[in-house]
């Protein structure tokens, strides 16, 4: 009974070494995905937009293949809408749309805090039957009654 117990520990070992080796290899090529992209042609014209956002406080942040939204809290709307077509991108991969909600994070350091916002997956069915993931980050309710409230409180000072 104790050598069994010692092979399913070694067994158990390698196993586990062989998921951190390969944990390490794809988180590696994930850094190496975020960086390529924040390198391109595409990031460079997003990234204006990004810069406008981060100095706002969001509603919503949608990434699809074919669209990156940024939605307002206060005053409520869109505060822009990149359409990748529109610009000269073509669509991105499922891998790449997933990788830019990653960076547009990096950039936008408050959708990191899940306290703050969450990240969710959701899936689009496309008018010719297939199926695509986008990416929103969403404000949670306590974090955008807190925005609201200091909103409130600055606008009764000030009299408006």
């Amino acid at each position: 009974m104790g050598s069994l117990a010692y092979i399913a520990l070694v067994l158990a070992l390698a196993v586990g070494i062989y998921l951190l080796i390969r944990y390490q290899r794809e988180r590696q090529k994930e850094l190496y995905r975020m960086e390529a992209l924040r390198d391109s042609r595409l990031y460079k014209d997003i990234y204006p937009l990004i810069l406008r956002a981060a100095a706002r406080d969001l509603d919503q942040v949608r990434i699809e293949r074919d669209r990156i939204t940024f939605t307002l809290v206060c005053p409520p709307g869109t505060l822009g809408v990149f359409e990748l077509c529109q610009c000269g991108h073509r669509q991105m991969s499922r891998t790449r749309t997933r990788v830019l909600a990653e960076v547009i994070a990096e950039d936008i350091e408050i959708l990191r805090d899940r306290g703050k916002y969450g990240l969710s997956r959701y899936r689009i069915t496309r008018a010719n039957g297939s199926v695509d993931y986008g990416y929103v980050y969403t404000i949670r309710t306590p974090y955008k009654d807190a925005v609201m409230e200091a909103r409130r409180r600055i606008s009764m000072r000030i009299g408006i």
